[in-house]
């Protein structure tokens, strides 16, 4: 016991210390990213986006109000003009162009869109950020690349408040930050920040007066009246100074986030998520993460041509963002790819992110990573828990601890992300810390079962012959010495008209030929991997076992199958001997091997549902005329083998719907012919399935009469028949009840 503790110790260790060096891997940080962040949204779905903040879309509704091309590029700009007065005098707050004015157009045009955003003094507008190469490092390595904005026409620059670049990942990069600050620009504010700083300064409180005192270089370079910055349109100057003034100051940072504090506590009508959130763009990295409120759509989004006729709702206080969003996919000329682009392939419009990034500032919920330490924390407690206990846990309760640490996880990492905004770690932890500690857990239980080997191959010595031991223990590397529970395939065998065989025999003529013809069964068990459980009468029982789910293991049983089929066919080739046509069903799943019977007579035999299920489908072939049935179970994963599916079937007294195949060969073994046929009898099942029984019964008719003995293509004929008249009779979709054993 005391091993165990501190190996289960060493182990958690251990998954501590991997998870924090994947953690620190700038690769798997990209998983982290898109697997780990993006399943917390799923997790956590759409939540409402703040009311101040709306997205004017240019689109096709708009397009075909004002019977222009779907082309917003086409648009006179008189109508950019109409909607920038209409917009200013319902009291937006904030107007920002989602939209490049750098070609000129109409003079006539461009001069009225200009006169408006001058006399509104709150438009925002974005423009293109050209990055062209300058030259390289001096081995050539690296490119050097300079960017800058390219410029806008006059008179419409001349009358925005601010240009800014929006500048965002391209499709098919899942879009899960925006720039904040650029800093291969010379560290210009972006398009979100520039709309958020023009907010901020059209609110009172205070702040700006405070950020001056705490800043030598704004106090000294800009105006003592917050409004007169936006009177001299220095928008964009001032959140560049105030950047450069807080991010890697901490003197100047906590000189400012004191100031703030005082103010808040003291009263102000300033929002104190907002104002943190200023405080955060100013000190923060360039970049921030954004906290999506849903699909396409989510933020409040009005048709442009309403929005002009003011036929929505009011504007007073707003910030609205104008800029192309389509509400359906073929139309999309904008679109970027998020954790919540939709199924029909539309993704979430470039103007729809800003708004998110302005929506996240404004309500203070853009996402926040752990840093670097809190991030490595998590990782190494997590790892040392579940390393710890997959090694003290038995290992079929270290399995379920494991699958059942997965939701558990994932409900706290969840619930963090919607009540804090806070991403918690989810790729590492899940998909490499757990399976390591499950892993090591696992082997170190099958070292210490291999240490008493000795006493279950002594058990099962009284049971079964020693090559059948040894056989089964080559394959109980994970098996508990106090029980045998394993994942194996069944292969169950049943003699034709034996019956009628018995009554025509002496006992001792029939016992003799049962004799010889279970010998031969039983050495082709033997040599293809399986172990020999039950023989009763005509019937025998063979299990394929292994610790674990195993394709290599349930390949040796099917070849197995092969194999004594040709080798029944073999005996009873033999002169004056009587026919044993032998019938085969295979299933797989798991299966408990033990000790059944009392009052001192015990026998060693294969329980569980495979057994009877494998019995079951061996019935099959009476009503298929088949020799050899397998489950689709038994077939996945395992290669090499050519079947013909003969369809789904409800098996009596069973409740679930299994898969079966016919076991026709291997590879190479079976005739084009026969091959052919298979491929037609699987288009006409494909047929049936979709439940055109009239169909697929023309197309297993025209198969019967290529081949009148074929009984389960006859079996669908007259299934098919029946359907047509009365209806399936399974209430599983595509499924063959069968009422007979």
């Amino acid at each position: 016991m005391q091993d165990r503790v501190w190996q289960g110790l060493l182990f958690g260790v251990a998954a501590a210390v991997l998870g924090m060096l994947f953690g620190a891997v700038p690769a798997v940080l990209s998983l982290e990213e898109d697997v780990g962040l993006g399943t917390l949204f799923k997790l956590r779905g759409p939540r409402p986006a703040p009311a101040e903040v709306v997205v004017v879309s240019l689109d096709k509704v708009a397009s075909d109000a004002f019977d222009l091309p779907n082309e917003p590029a086409k648009w006179p700009r008189t109508l950019h003009a109409e909607l920038v007065e209409r917009l200013v005098a319902e009291g937006a707050m904030v107007v920002a162009f989602d939209v490049l004015f750098d070609d000129a157009k109409d003079t006539a045009g461009d001069a009225r869109l200009g006169g408006a955003l001058q006399s509104a003094g709150n438009v925002v507008l974005t423009a293109y950020l050209q990055t062209t190469a300058v030259g390289s490092t001096r081995d050539g390595s690296v490119a050097v690349t300079s960017s800058q904005l390219r410029p806008l026409i006059q008179p419409v620059a001349g009358g925005a408040l601010a240009v800014a670049p929006f500048p965002l990942p391209k499709v098919p990069v899942k879009v899960s930050q925006f720039w904040a600050y650029k800093t291969t620009a010379g560290g210009i504010a972006t398009f979100p920040t520039a709309i958020f700083q023009t907010w901020m300064l059209r609110q009172s409180g205070g702040w700006y007066e405070d950020l001056r005192r705490a800043c030598p270089g704004i106090e000294s370079g800009f105006p003592a009246a917050q409004s007169a910055v936006l009177e001299t349109r220095r928008v964009g100057e001032l959140a560049l100074k105030a950047r450069a003034c807080l991010f890697g100051n901490p003197d100047a940072a906590l000189a400012t986030q004191n100031r703030w504090g005082r103010r808040l506590k003291s009263g102000t009508d300033l929002d104190p998520r907002s104002l943190r959130s200023l405080f955060e763009v100013y000190q923060g990295p360039e970049t921030r993460y954004l906290n999506y409120y849903g699909p396409p759509r989510s933020i409040i989004t009005v048709p442009y041509n309403q929005a002009l006729r003011g036929e929505t709702l009011s504007m007073f206080g707003k910030i609205v963002l104008v800029g192309f969003s389509e509400q359906f996919q073929p139309e999309q000329k904008d679109g970027f790819h998020t954790v919540y682009s939709d199924d029909s392939g539309l993704d979430l419009s470039g103007v729809e992110i800003a708004a998110t990034a302005v929506a996240n500032m404004l309500d203070g919920t853009a996402v926040k990573p752990l840093g670097f330490g809190p991030h490595l924390l998590v990782l190494g407690i997590w790892g040392l828990l579940t390393g710890a206990l997959c090694r003290q846990l038995t290992p079929l309760t270290a399995v379920v601890f494991s699958a059942g640490a997965v939701p558990m996880y994932l409900f706290w990492a969840s619930w963090v992300f919607d009540r804090t905004n806070t991403w918690l770690p989810v790729a590492v932890p899940l998909l490499v810390q757990l399976p390591f500690a499950l892993l090591v857990g696992l082997l170190a239980q099958y070292r210490q079962v291999q240490v008493q080997r000795q006493l279950v191959v002594s058990a099962f010595g009284h049971y079964l012959p020693q090559a059948a031991v040894d056989s089964l223990m080559k394959n109980l590397g994970n098996l508990k010495p106090d029980a045998q529970l394993l994942h194996g395939t069944c292969l169950a065998t049943d003699v034709e008209q034996y019956t009628r065989l018995a009554e025509t025999m002496s006992p001792d003529a029939l016992g003799s030929l049962m004799n010889e013809y279970y010998g031969v069964l039983s050495s082709e068990v033997e040599k293809s991997g399986g172990v020999v459980t039950d023989l009763v009468g005509d019937t025998m029982m063979a299990v394929w076992a292994a610790a674990t789910p195993n394709s290599d293991m349930r390949a040796k049983a099917c070849h197995g199958a092969l194999a004594l089929a040709t080798a029944v066919a073999h005996f009873n080739q033999a002169p004056g001997r009587p026919q044993l046509p032998t019938r085969f069903g295979l299933h797989s799943g798991p299966i408990r091997l033990g000790n059944i019977g009392g009052a001192g007579r015990m026998e060693y035999r294969a329980v569980g549902d495979i057994v009877n299920t494998a019995s079951r489908i061996e019935g099959l072939n009476k009503q298929l005329g088949t020799r050899i049935l397998v489950s689709g179970d038994t077939l996945d994963d395992v290669s090499g083998l050519v079947t013909r599916e003969l369809g789904t079937f409800l098996l009596a007294g069973k409740s679930t719907p299994l898969v079966i195949h016919e076991l026709l060969g291997v590879v190479g073994s079976v005739p084009t012919a026969v091959m052919a046929r298979t491929k037609r009898f699987h288009s006409a099942l494909a047929t049936f399935r979709t439940g055109e029984w009239a169909l697929a019964g023309t197309q297993f008719v025209a198969l019967l009469a290529e081949l009148p003995d074929d009984r389960a293509v006859q079996f669908y004929v007259d299934l098919c028949a029946r359907y047509v008249e009365q209806g399936p009779d399974s209430g599983e979709q595509g499924a063959v009840r069968i009422a007979t054993k």
